[in-house]
């Protein structure tokens, strides 16, 4: 009767070994799932190629949709200082509009300096015109009045 409880401890101790490998093999897979480090490392790749597409979706989804609120400027024709006034006269009417809504000081900042040089761009348009008419405009700091 010896024999049978021993060989029945050592089954059991055979078991128990069995067992505590087992448990030990499921408990590093467990880890090697949770280790975000090790998993980025294996799927790094993958990662990087779904990010950029994701990306690439993101900024496609972003350039259309502002395309489209956008129309397209009518090409500008010119023929006389009286459409060259009224087309100034809109400019500044979409700046007015645009200085209106809340925007980062960096854009106000450019509106206001495209102003500015719509402004001196129809002056210096004018006064070319007007010089090819033959009347003579005065320059700044020059009096209009003939004396």
């Amino acid at each position: 009767m010896g024999q049978g409880v021993a060989e029945a401890e050592r089954e059991r101790e055979l078991s128990k070994q069995a067992l505590a490998a087992h448990v030990t093999a499921l408990d590093a897979r467990v880890r090697a799932e949770l280790d975000w480090r090790a998993r980025l490392r294996r799927d790094g790749l993958r990662y990087a190629i779904i990010g950029v597409a994701a990306l690439a979706v993101t900024v496609s989804v972003v350039v259309l949709r502002s395309r489209r609120r956008r129309p397209e400027p009518a090409p500008l024709t010119v023929t006389s200082l009286d459409d060259i006034a009224a087309q100034l006269e809109e400019i500044r009417d979409e700046l007015a509009r645009r200085r209106k809504q809340s925007e980062p000081l960096w854009q106000r900042l450019a509106v206001r300096a495209a102003t500015t040089a719509a402004a001196a761009g129809g002056n210096a348009v004018a006064r070319r015109v007007m010089e090819s008419f033959g009347a003579g405009v005065p320059g700044p700091g020059e009096e209009s009045g003939g004396g």
